[in-house]
Formats: structure tokens, sequence, C-alpha cells
């Protein structure tokens, strides 16, 4: 459909409808949501077909001044035409990955950054004013960006669209508060934590409000993250005030159980600690007065404190957290997520689990910058999973370190080369098959387990980082699905033809993704539990192997009183 027909279609309609169409010249393409008219752009995926784009629109009212800590309030209604052709601000951050890689280019960044963008292949999207056909609608695959809950966005500069927009699916990104802004707890009635979770959950209903004027189904929403974004993902999905918003859910590097975070308060109030003398906040004030002062803290004060955070800690500074309920906030974690597991929250999604099989290699240069091998011999307890260390019994913690020594560090040979194998392990590996194993326990749907491992002829990561490694690293399985625009630079050919073993992974994956967890049309036959190793692009193998390490962190966890699985 040409973008004439589309305007024609337009104005058909609105000799029939009594909302007012505002003047669309010079618009390539346009939407209807509830807020009003949004002008988008056509774009070309990467085999050349169309697809609208629709950017930077707002999905709910900017938490600025007095709303900087709160629940996010509904979008705002606005006349004539909404300009989405562009992605808007992303939100204040320290960036310690993706911008000194030149993985993305410096943005203008902000609070005001509640924004959401809209992907969809271009002969799917109907008429403004259309009644959509129910059978004609996509399935929808909502996408939350990682970055360690600090930094990140989800703007095409990582997240292109331009690989999935082969396929007849709708992608939606998002921004969502991060660091401070999106995770501080003060666990009390002013800051009770996780309005980055609360922020996800507007932008899940904007997306039940409104898809279906994209060409959506709001019955067919797969919510799916990588790394702090699978964990959003996956604590959404065990969360009880999220029915009804998704339907599946696909945790990449991420989950509720990862061990490179920590839902512990005892850990958020061991941040605060840090963070407010550092932004120039007196922590020994009244909980009130400790708020209004966060409220009106100049941005940069914020930021400073965030950027010692990021040095003391290397990746990782606020987390979500277990709340405790409060007035004015929708209390998203009450209780412990390994406890939820174990209660059966959130098996009756389809639940897709991947990590990479070298998954911590490229931290090395940013472990390097904060020193991390000074600060672990000094405390040698961080080389437990954060998840263990700060929700494990304390009296255990002893025990559990010398435990972790003898298993990794030849008990007292602490290297950065020997942790980075413990971090994947800990942070990633295990903990991907410990909430496998919590799946098969209360007997949950469908489950994928996969390893990815395909080192790539030409990796995105590995150039960025000028690096190399064995096997595949942290981001490296999204590289295969999203484009990183900003680093390749503007596409010289159909990236998914088999002209390359790296072109056949990208399309095996993408059709691996769309149908197994999009549309559940899959490739493989639909079990319970599928442990999936994808190595190379004509190895992928499915088979269930016990590592080896399982039963050394299962005694780990066991000792620590969080149980075996």
């Amino acid at each position: 459909m040409s973008t004439t027909k589309v305007l024609i279609v337009a104005m058909v309609y609105f000799s029939t409808c009594h909302a007012a169409i505002p003047d669309l010249t010079g618009c390539e393409v346009a939407a209807k949501t509830e807020q009003g008219y949004v002008c988008g752009r056509i774009r070309n995926a990467t085999n050349g077909a169309k697809y609208a784009s629709f950017r930077g629109m707002q999905y709910g009212t900017q938490p600025l001044g007095e709303l900087r800590f709160m629940e996010l309030l509904p979008p705002s209604s606005f006349d004539g035409l909404f300009n989405a052709t562009e992605a808007g601000p992303i939100c204040a951050q320290v960036d310690v990955f993706y911008t000194p890689n030149n993985l993305v280019a410096p943005l203008s960044s902000g609070e005001d950054c509640i924004r959401i963008n809209v992907h969809v292949p271009y002969d799917y999207l109907p008429a403004i004013n259309a009644t959509s056909n129910s059978s004609n609608l996509l399935p929808v695959l909502f996408w939350i960006h990682g970055g360690s809950f600090s930094y990140g966005s989800g703007d095409a500069d990582v997240h292109g669209p331009e690989y999935l927009m082969t396929k007849d699916v709708i992608l939606v990104t998002i921004n969502y508060r991060l660091h401070v802004f999106g995770f501080l707890s003060l666990d009390n009635e002013y800051i009770p934590g996780n309005n980055g979770l609360r922020d996800c959950i507007t932008a899940l209903k904007w997306v039940q409000s409104n898809i279906r004027n994209f060409g959506g189904d709001p019955a067919r929403v797969t919510i799916a993250g990588q790394s702090a974004g699978g964990v959003i993902a996956h604590l959404l999905s065990i969360s009880n005030v999220t029915q009804g918003l998704f339907q599946q859910v696909m945790a990449l590097s991420g989950h509720a159980i990862a061990g490179f975070y920590s839902y512990s308060p005892s850990y958020a109030k061991l941040i605060n600690a840090i963070f407010l003398p550092a932004a120039g906040i007196n922590p020994l004030q009244t909980p009130k007065k400790i708020y209004e002062d966060l409220v009106t803290a100049p941005l940069d004060n914020l930021l400073r404190g965030q950027k010692v955070l990021l040095d003391k800690f290397g990746l990782v500074s606020f987390t979500p957290v277990i709340e405790n309920a409060q007035p004015n906030f929708t209390t998203v974690i009450f209780q412990s997520p390994e406890d939820l597991l174990n209660a059966g929250a959130g098996k009756d999604y389809p639940l897709w689990i991947g990590f990479c099989s070298n998954e911590a290699a490229d931290f090395k240069t940013r472990l390097e910058e904060v020193n991390i091998v000074t600060k672990l011999s000094l405390q040698p307890s961080l080389t437990l999973p954060l998840n263990l260390l700060y929700s494990a019994n304390p009296l255990t913690v002893p025990v559990l370190t010398t435990l972790q020594l003898a298993e990794y560090f030849n008990v007292t040979s602490i290297t950065l080369e020997k942790f980075l194998v413990a971090a994947t392990d800990s942070y990633y590996k295990y903990p991907s098959h410990r909430l496998a194993f919590k799946r098969l326990r209360v007997n949950a749907s469908n489950t994928y387990l996969i390893q990815f491992s395909y080192p790539g002829e030409k990796s995105v990561l590995k150039d960025a980082f000028s690096q190399s490694w064995s096997g595949a690293a942290h981001v490296e399985d999204i590289a295969y699905f999203f484009r990183f625009n900003h680093f390749l630079g503007p596409q010289q050919e159909n990236e998914l033809v088999p002209t390359s073993n790296d072109n056949i992974m990208r399309a095996r994956i993408i059709n691996l993704i769309y149908g197994n967890i999009i549309v559940r049309d899959a490739p493989f036959d639909l079990k319970i539990f599928q442990y999936i190793y994808i190595e190379g692009p004509y190895d992928i193998r499915d088979e269930f192997i016990i590592d080896q390490n399982d039963t050394y962190f299962s005694n780990l966890y066991s000792v620590g009183g969080l149980g075996p699985v």
C-alpha cells in the first residue's frame, strides 16, 4: 500500500467520522492513539520491505518536578499531529558500557524520556480510524532494553528493527526510568522502589489500549528483554498486578533470580548509604526531608552520585527490590522472587530463558577500570552471586565465600580471568538452570533453556571492544535479531541472505524466536522442557545436559538457606 493510498483512505474515513484528523501534509505515515494522532516515517527492512516506524511517543506523563519519583500518570492528550519520526530523549544516565565502546552515539538525555517506539510491517498498518480485522492483527514483541538498570534505551541504534521487520510481527521498544530515578528504594511511603518496573507496566497498558491502531493484537503480546531487561520482563511475569498484559515471556541473560543483582532490602540500604552523601544529600535527615531533597536536587548531583556507585561496583548500582505496600504506588514485588517461583508464580506463561556461553568476557575492560581484583581481594565475599550474598543467612557468608574461593580461585589466587569465569557461571548460567528446574517442579508451561555459543565471523561486540574471546559474550546474542545501526552504519545489502555464516545465523535466530515464542509455530517439537544449544549456523541441537557446576551451586544455595532449586 503506497503512502498516497494511506492518505486517501484516511481522508475517506475522515468524511465519515466525527473525530477531526489533523493536516497530514508532509506526513509519510500516520496512526491514531488515544492521546491523538502521530506521524511516523516509512523505512526499509533489511530485505527491502517497507515498515512504518513511530518513534518517541509518550506513554505516560513525564516525571518532572514533583513527579520525579512518583508512579507515572497517564499520558496527556494533544491536539494536532505528534511528530513521531525520530526517537525522543533517552533517560538521564551514566553509561559505562554502550557509549564508551561506540555502540551508541551520545544522545540528548534527560528526565523527559518516557517514550515508546512502534515498528510495523507497512502492509499491516491500518488506515486511520479504520476498525482492524482481528484476523489480520499481528503478534507483538514488547522489548525492554538492558543496561544494568542504569543505562541504555529502546532506540534503534542498538535495537534496530530492520531484521525483525522481515517477519509479520510488531516490535515495541521503550525507555523507562533508570538507576536512582527508576530503582532507588527508601522503603517508605515516598519512594518504595521499583518505579522502573511500574514504568514498564504503564507502557504495557498503553500497548493494550493502542496497539490495534497499529495493526497489533493485544491478546498476543510477548514481553521480552535482555540483561536488566530480562530481569524486568521475568519479574513482571511473576507479579500479581500484570495479568492480561502479555501472554508469553523471553528473558535473555537475566531473569528474576539472576546472580548479578540483588532484590534484598539490605542491598538497597547499602546502595543508599553510599549514594546519598555522594549526591550531596544528608542521609541522617528525616525520611520526608531526604525525599524533598531528592525531588529538588539538580540532575547533575544525582548523576554524580550514580557515577560514584558505578565506579565502586563496576556495572550495577540500583536494582529492583522487594517492596512493602505503600499508598499511591502499585506494589510489584511483594515477596522474594525465589519464594514466588517456588509457589508457581508465572508458571502459566511459556518462557524462553537464554544465556551466552561466555557472558562476562566483554566486562573485562570495565572491571579493569574499577580495579575489581583489588576490591575482590579486600572483600572476597563479592565473588559470590549478589542475589545469594545479600539474601543468604549472614552467618553462612564466610562458609559460602570459602566454598567459592576454593571452586574458582584456588583459595587465594583471585585474578580477573578467573573472576570472569565465575561471573559467567554464577551470574547467568547456573541461575538459568536453577530457574528451569524450579519451573519443572511446579509443572510450568513450555520452557526453553537456550545456551548461545556462536562466536561469529565478524562479531559486533568483539569489534567494538577490540578484543577476542571464545564463544559468545553478553549482548552478542541479540545482535543476531536486532541490528546495531550506530556501529554498523547504513545497510549495504540484505544481511539475512545466506552469503555468510553470520547471515545464516541471523536468519535462523529470527526464525527460532518468531516461530517458537512469538507465534509458537515451533520448528522444534513443543515439549514441557527443552535445552537448546546454539553453537553455529548449522549446529542447533536439542538435548538436555546437566552441567557439572549445577551440583556445586545447588549446594552453595542450600548452605546459604535458599534451597537447592
